[in-house]
């Protein structure tokens, strides 16, 4: 299957410290789309990760190499990759996130969506509340000087003039 290509070719570009934009032109794909699969596929997401690890290895496999050599661009990489080895000690999780994080985050995103349309809802009912009060002043005015078809059409509101 061509997807199936495009991913490894992508992931094994990736591992060779590629660049995300080097990487899908040499698997032939959009970064829209690779963003999308790491998003929705957590399987996907996670060999990205994987492959970004394989390439930091390797840098720091060098990196031990090279060690009375300086390699300026080298130790850069290597703080950026590793900061809590190589650089200011901090963290960054750059993991991807799990089918459970993914579902809880889908599930707050529909809760969130749910109370906008309910705000949305209720924004629609009052202009159309406050549309009616409107017609009705206007209807009554014109009824209360003799237009015979707002009475009918008050008086099939229920309203009375």
């Amino acid at each position: 299957m061509q997807t199936d290509t495009q991913r490894a070719k992508f992931l094994e570009s990736i591992s060779q410290g590629n660049t995300v934009c080097e990487a899908v032109k040499a698997a032939d794909l959009s970064r829209a789309t690779v963003y999308r699969w790491k998003e929705e596929d957590p399987d996907f997401a996670q060999a990205w990760y994987d492959a970004r690890e394989d390439y930091v290895d390797s840098l720091e496999t060098m990196a031990k190499k090279r060690a009375g050599v300086s390699t300026a661009m080298l130790i850069f990489l290597l703080k950026s990759y590793r900061p809590q080895v190589f650089g200011d000690g901090k963290t960054r999780d750059t993991r991807p996130a799990s089918a459970e994080e993914l579902a809880t985050r889908a599930r707050l995103e529909a809760e969130e969506n749910e109370t906008r349309a309910g705000r949305e809802l209720e924004e629609i009912e009052a202009r159309a509340r406050q549309d009616m009060e409107k017609q009705t002043a206007e209807l009554k005015g014109k009824a209360a000087a003799g237009d015979l078809l707002a009475q009918v059409m008050l008086k099939d509101r229920g309203v009375s003039f």
